[in-house]
C-alpha cells in the first residue's frame, strides 16, 4: 500500500474514533496480511460505537420522557395526545 493510501486509511480510522493504539495495530496487521484480524478489530470498534449509541439513545429517551411529563403537568400535554383544550370547555 502506498504512503498516501496508508494515510487515508489512518485518517478514516481516526474519523471513526479509533484510538491511536488500535490504528497502529490495524496498520501492522495490514502489513502482515492479516485481514481477518483487521476485520475483527474493526468489528470490535463498531460494536463499542453501537453500544455507546444505544446508551445515548436511552439517555435521550429519559430526557424526552421528563420533557413530556413536564409539558403534561403544565397543561400542554393534551396537544401531544391529539386532544384539545376545547373539549374541556362547555
Amino acid at each position: 500500500m502506498r504512503e498516501r493510501e496508508k494515510e487515508a486509511v489512518r485518517q478514516n480510522l481516526r474519523d471513526a474514533g479509533c484510538p491511536s493504539e488500535a490504528i497502529e495495530k490495524y496498520m501492522l496487521l495490514g502489513e502482515e496480511d492479516k485481514a481477518a484480524e483487521q476485520a475483527a478489530l474493526l468489528a470490535g470498534h463498531r460494536a463499542a460505537l453501537l453500544l455507546a449509541l444505544h446508551e445515548s439513545q436511552r439517555k435521550i429517551d429519559c430526557l424526552d420522557f421528563l420533557t413530556f411529563k413536564m409539558a403534561k403537568s403544565q397543561g400542554r400535554g393534551e396537544k401531544s395526545t391529539g386532544c384539545t383544550k376545547q373539549k374541556n370547555k362547555g
